[in-house]
């Protein structure tokens, strides 16, 4: 069980389930419409990321894009994986800094019981 993994396969199910409720699983090409919609943003958007070649392999059909799935699929991944890897280090910098107290909290109780049993009974 190796929690990269894991995330990596829950953010590939969500960016699947994401593109087929924009369009069947079947179909390969979106258009700029199909893609916005997957994707949560405008068109303008869409248009914007192409003209930035940051959606590889577009065609241009009778003059509208074309934008295949696995480009769709590819920058989904990576927005999302980012933005989960940045919660999972927040969520690991706090786990830390609660363990660091609670070892310091059995620092404390150790030293203590270390000095009780030194103390001459009564």
């Amino acid at each position: 069980m190796n929690p990269v993994n894991d995330l990596i396969e829950s953010v590939q199910d969500l960016v699947n389930g994401i593109l087929d409720a924009a369009a069947p699983p079947r179909k390969k090409l979106f258009t700029v419409q199909e893609a916005a919609l997957a994707m949560r943003v405008s068109p303008s958007t869409v248009l914007g990321l192409i003209r930035d070649k940051s959606l590889a392999n577009i065609s241009i059909h009778k003059k509208s894009f074309r934008i295949p799935r696995q480009a769709l699929r590819d920058h989904l991944f990576h927005r999302y994986v980012a933005s989960e890897l940045a919660a999972a280090t927040q969520e690991l910098a706090l786990v830390q800094l609660e363990l660091k107290r609670r070892k310091a909290e059995l620092d404390r109780v150790t030293k203590r019981l270390a000095q009780a049993s030194d103390a001459p009974a009564p």
